[in-house]
């Protein structure tokens, strides 16, 4: 009855131990997706490299703002999402390592990266679907 477990912690563990934002109740993302990668808990210097990493990566390419803002609005939200997310593979650095040969031995670094630029891209995707929706 105790529900999920994340890296061997409750919810409510987590709730207690992640870092939070200032003045903030709940943990913060990157506090979970620390504990998630590394299985530690993260210390609030952690947590606010993960946010300025996110931040630094944030920024959607040109060709998908563009692409998303000539969908109609009546375009499904998770249609737009899913046709942005395919766009931005001409982006990934993945694709550019593996058509230049890359072992498989080395997939994870660019996985990583690549995994790190969607994470960080998705908030700016979001709100960007939203105003071609609702705006």
């Amino acid at each position: 009855d105790e529900g999920i477990r994340y890296r061997g912690y409750t919810l409510p563990e987590l709730q207690e131990k992640l870092p939070k934002a200032e003045g903030g109740s709940e943990p913060l993302p990157e506090a979970a997706f620390w504990l998630l990668l590394t299985g530690e808990i993260p210390t609030v210097e952690q947590t606010r490299a993960i946010s300025a990493e996110w931040a630094s990566r944030a920024a959607l390419p040109e060709h998908v703002v563009d692409m998303v803002s000539n969908f109609p609005a009546t375009l499904h939200p998770m249609s737009q999402f899913a046709a942005a997310v395919n766009a931005m593979q001409s982006e990934s650095k993945f694709a550019k390592a593996y058509a230049e040969g890359l072992h498989k031995s080395e997939f994870w670094d660019p996985t990583y990266e690549d995994s790190m630029d969607l994470i960080a891209k998705l908030p700016s995707l979001a709100a960007l679907i939203y105003r071609n929706v609702f705006a």
